[in-house]
């Protein structure tokens, strides 16, 4: 458990919450399993807005309107949702990327974006600072960021040479005999802070998806040829 702050509900599921994904199995086991899990976050009615991701860059205002009932397929098209409702759940599946929550307490304003490998090379952190900015009236320096559990540069390795790798991400590979580790949060961090957010308002999980039994990892299921499928889920609602 985290504290990111009083005003929200911002919690990520755990192996025991069983697997969020429609694509892991029963759809009535999934629905069970999203439903309980968003009423022990806090969550009243079964209503939210399921994000769709598909690595891009697109950053999409959310309202009420685009609620759906829990067991509802389909969801958002986006990278990152926005909203200045209260008590309007958005719901984020990951594996091993960034769940990454922004809010701004003098707007009242919160995103939620999906950080992978791919989104970072596109810069998404920086562009969603960006559209908060214009499109919200946020101020950078007020935003407070908490970056959930996901794969760390200790266990994200991959033999060398690498294969081409975006110039952003190449600051962040640091090669030990032959591997290279890729540190998504020290990219992550980095284009946070170049975008005005504040280093002391960044908040991040000490979990390693990868190494942490209580958290799916795509990346350990495909070394241990075990189910991919299935995937932890990141609510963040303003109450």
């Amino acid at each position: 458990m985290h504290h990111f702050h009083d005003s929200l509900i911002c919690e990520t599921s755990t192996t025991a919450d069983g697997s969020m994904s429609f694509h892991s199995g029963a759809v009535e086991t999934i629905i069970h399993n999203r439903k309980t899990f968003l009423k022990q976050c806090g969550v009243q009615g079964t209503w939210y807005v399921p994000v769709l991701c598909s690595h891009g860059e697109t950053i999409t205002s959310v309202s009420s309107f685009d609620a759906a009932e829990v067991g509802a397929m389909g969801g958002i098209s986006a990278e990152a949702v926005v909203t200045r409702e209260r008590n309007l759940p958005l719901f984020l599946l990951t594996a091993d990327c960034q769940p990454m929550s922004f809010y701004d307490p003098v707007t009242q304003t919160i995103a939620l974006a999906h950080v992978s490998r791919a989104t970072l090379g596109k810069q998404l952190p920086s562009k969603v600072v960006s559209f908060l900015s214009h499109t919200y009236g946020v101020q950078p320096t007020d935003l407070h960021v908490y970056i959930g559990p996901h794969i760390r540069a200790a266990s994200y390795t991959f033999s060398t040479p690498l294969p081409s790798v975006d110039p952003l991400l190449s600051a962040h590979i640091h090669e030990h005999d032959g591997i290279a580790h890729i540190d998504l949060l020290g990219a992550s961090t980095e284009l946070l802070t170049q975008s005005g957010v504040k280093p002391e308002n960044i908040l991040t999980s000490a979990v390693d998806t990868a190494t942490s039994d209580n958290h799916f990892s795509y990346y350990r299921a495909k070394k241990d040829g075990t189910d991919t499928t299935a995937r932890i889920a990141t609510v963040l609602m303003m109450r």
